[in-house]
């Protein structure tokens, strides 16, 4: 019994080091995510950020009109800690730090032809929550190869304040939360939100096309500008219905397209795929028919997708003449 016992006290001692150990690895970790300045007010950059919980890239992205001229990749990270607190509490805890990356792009190197990629390092600025200090959003540029960065002029916090979704971040841009704040109501008073296709989605499978579609009319009318819903993207999501089988929903969405790009062949076409996958041959028929006259005038086509568009409706056609 007492080499038994022994052996239990050995055991119980080796899973309380290991306990401890892990609390102190933890409490490590959390202090490394916590922000940390210099005494001349300068933050001290995180050396483990890229371990963070990575938000959303960009790129070019301008908030003022007119062209980018020099557009870059930006990388977002936020501590882990403030990502949980945010969906816990549904707000950003005090302490809380987001970090931007900024790379350079670069579209031809090694295999790629075509489309950008991220090439060299440019620096970082960083957002920060501390109530400690005189302002408690502050903003910090880094230099490429700084460990410490200076504090920004007001100019951030004025843009954050007016324009940012959520407090003072802008989760309009971070998809992982986006849908979250929504439906927790944390979007700010003023600041519109345009729709896209999961929430169009979402509102297809509670409330029916109808409530869907008045959703859709309602949101070019708020945001003209919006690509979030334009023809690629209405095009994808009615394919993506076809394969589930849900062919009806499927339907109105490419009704919905044909109507709202009427000079696009490629709208008639998947309309017409529609109608053959339900079986109305009738209207497969008469939606490729006009696909072939629009196609003719279709400029955003080359003769030979011209082409192409107008044999596939011709082979739809002979085929749904067979029924």
């Amino acid at each position: 019994m007492k080499r038994v016992f022994i052996v239990l006290m050995v055991l119980l001692s080796m899973v309380a080091a290991a306990v401890w150990t892990a609390h102190k690895a933890s409490a490590n970790a959390g202090a490394l995510n916590q922000p940390s300045y210099t005494p001349d007010g300068k933050l001290t950059l995180p050396a483990n950020y890229r371990d963070w919980v990575f938000l959303t890239s960009g790129f070019g992205m301008n908030y003022s009109n007119g062209t980018n001229s020099n557009p870059m990749f930006t990388n977002v990270y936020v501590s882990p800690e403030a990502y949980q607190g945010f969906k816990a509490k549904a707000k950003w805890p005090d302490k809380s730090m987001f970090i931007v990356e900024i790379y350079s792009p670069a579209s031809h190197g090694s295999i790629n032809k075509s489309g950008h990629y991220q090439d060299s390092f440019m620096g970082l600025d960083v957002e920060v929550r501390d109530s400690s200090r005189p302002e408690e959003w502050s903003y910090y540029n880094f230099e490429p190869g700084h460990n410490t960065g200076e504090s920004v002029g007001p100019g951030c916090n004025n843009c954050h304040t007016r324009n940012a979704a959520v407090e003072h971040t802008f989760v309009q841009f971070y998809p992982t939360l986006l849908d979250f704040a929504i439906e927790k109501n944390l979007i700010k008073p003023g600041v519109d939100i345009p729709l896209n296709q999961s929430r169009l989605m979402k509102i297809m499978d509670s409330s029916g096309w109808e409530k869907a579609e008045q959703a859709f009319y309602d949101d070019r009318k708020k945001n003209p500008d919006s690509d979030m819903l334009g023809e690629h993207v209405l095009n994808m999501m009615g394919y993506g219905l076809l394969q589930q089988k849900k062919t009806d929903r499927a339907i109105s969405v490419f009704e919905l397209v044909a109507k709202n790009f009427p000079d696009s062949a490629n709208a008639y076409d998947s309309l017409a795929d529609a109608y053959a996958a339900a079986s109305k041959p009738q209207q497969a028929i008469a939606a490729s028919q006009k696909e072939i006259s629009v196609a003719q005038n279709d400029s955003n086509l080359s003769a030979e997708q011209k082409k192409q568009f107008v044999e596939m409706a011709q082979k739809r056609i002979a085929e749904n003449q067979k029924h």
